[in-house]
C-alpha cells in the first residue's frame, strides 16, 4: 500500500498530461490551469510570455472568484499597496488594477490571459515611473509586446501570444480610453510633489472645578435677578443714612445733658408676657410677609404662563 501511494502521487516538478500545442490562443485551449501548480503553469508558456509575472496562477485561481470589495482587499494585499486609504498615489494605483482586472473577467479572458494583462499594465506604469517614458516610447513598448498575436507561426512572441486577434483589439482600445488617454494624469501621479496640508481644529473642553472648591449652584433653582434684588439680597445701607443717624443720635444725647433732673429709667418690657411677645410677633412676620408672599406667588403665575406659551410656541413649530 504504501508504495501505491508513492506512485500515485505528483511530484512538484511533473508535468501535467495537457501539453500545450502549437502557437496562439488555441494552443492553450485544453489546459485545465486549475489542476497546475505555479510551476507547472508557467512550464506551459513560450519564453517571454507575460503570464504570472506579477499574479500567478494560485494567485488567479483566489482572485476570479471574489466579489470586488474582497477583490480589492486582495489585490491591494498582493501589490503591497498597504497605504492606499491614506496614500493617493496608492488609492490610484490599486483603483486602477481592481477596475482593469473587473472589466477582463467581463470580457472572459482566462486566468492566463487576465494576469497577462495585469503584467501589461504594471509594466506600462513602471515605465512613466521608473524610466519615465513619454507617451510615443511607452506606445512602441505595447506595440512590442503585442508582436505575435495572431501569428500562429511566428516564432516571434512579445509575450502575449495567448490573445487572439479579436481580444488584442479589445484589450488595445480599452488602454487607448482608460490609459494613453489619460497620460498626462499618470505623470502628474508619479512625478508631480504635492504640498502636504495639515488640517487641524482647535478644541475647548471646559472642565469641572477643583475638588476643594464649592460646585455653582444648579441652574434649575436660578431665579431672575429682580426678585433676587428685591425680596432676597440684603439691603446694602447707604454711608449718607449712617452719617445722618449718628448726628441724631449725638444732638438727642446733648438734648438729655441739656435738660433737668434724670429721670429713672423705665423698663419698656415690664409687665409685658410671653403670650405679648408672642403676639406681638405673629403681627409683625404677618404685616411684613404677607404682601411678599404675595408678590412671589404672582411674579412665579406669571413666569409659568411665559413657560407654558414658549412650549406651546415650539410644539406648533414642530408640528408645522
Amino acid at each position: 500500500m504504501a508504495t501505491s501511494r508513492a506512485s500515485t502521487k505528483k511530484s512538484k516538478t511533473s508535468q501535467p498530461s495537457i501539453q500545450r500545442r502549437g502557437f496562439g490562443a488555441e494552443a492553450y485551449i485544453d489546459i485545465d490551469w486549475r489542476s497546475l501548480s505555479d510551476e507547472e503553469a508557467k512550464a506551459q508558456e513560450r519564453e517571454g510570455s507575460l503570464a504570472w509575472k506579477i499574479l500567478s496562477n494560485t494567485q488567479m485561481q483566489t482572485l476570479q472568484d471574489l466579489p470586488v470589495e474582497e477583490l480589492e482587499k486582495k489585490i491591494a494585499e498582493i501589490l503591497k499597496l498597504n497605504n492606499h486609504h491614506v496614500d493617493l498615489n496608492e488609492g490610484v494605483l490599486l483603483d486602477y488594477y481592481v477596475s482593469c482586472f473587473w472589466w477582463a473577467k467581463e470580457q472572459n479572458f482566462s486566468v492566463q490571459q487576465i494576469s497577462g494583462f495585469i503584467t501589461v499594465l504594471h509594466t506600462l506604469l513602471e515605465n512613466i515611473k521608473e524610466k519615465k517614458l513619454s507617451l510615443v516610447n511607452n506606445l512602441k513598448e505595447f506595440k512590442k509586446m503585442l508582436i505575435g498575436v495572431g501569428n500562429e507561426n511566428s516564432e516571434l512572441s512579445g509575450g502575449l501570444d495567448f490573445f487572439d486577434v479579436n481580444q488584442a483589439k479589445t484589450l488595445s482600445d480599452f488602454l487607448q480610453q482608460t490609459f494613453f488617454q489619460h497620460y498626462k494624469l499618470y505623470e502628474f501621479l508619479f512625478h508631480q510633489e504635492r504640498e502636504e496640508q495639515i488640517v487641524c481644529r482647535e478644541l475647548v473642553i471646559e472642565v469641572l472645578p477643583k475638588a476643594d472648591l464649592p460646585y455653582p449652584p444648579p441652574l434649575d433653582e436660578g431665579i431672575d435677578e429682580d426678585i433676587y434684588s428685591s425680596y432676597i439680597a440684603t439691603p446694602v445701607s447707604s454711608p449718607e443714612g449712617d452719617g445722618e443717624a449718628a448726628t441724631e443720635d449725638k444732638e438727642g444725647e446733648k438734648d438729655i445733658s441739656a435738660g433737668g433732673p434724670e429721670t429713672p429709667a423705665v423698663d419698656p418690657l415690664e409687665g409685658v408676657t410671653a403670650d405679648d411677645v408672642k403676639r406681638i410677633m405673629d403681627e409683625v412676620a404677618r404685616d411684613m410677609l404677607g404682601d411678599l408672599q404675595a408678590d412671589i406667588g404672582k411674579k412665579l403665575k406669571e413666569r409659568e404662563s411665559e413657560i407654558i406659551a414658549r412650549i406651546n410656541k415650539i410644539h406648533r413649530i414642530a408640528d408645522s
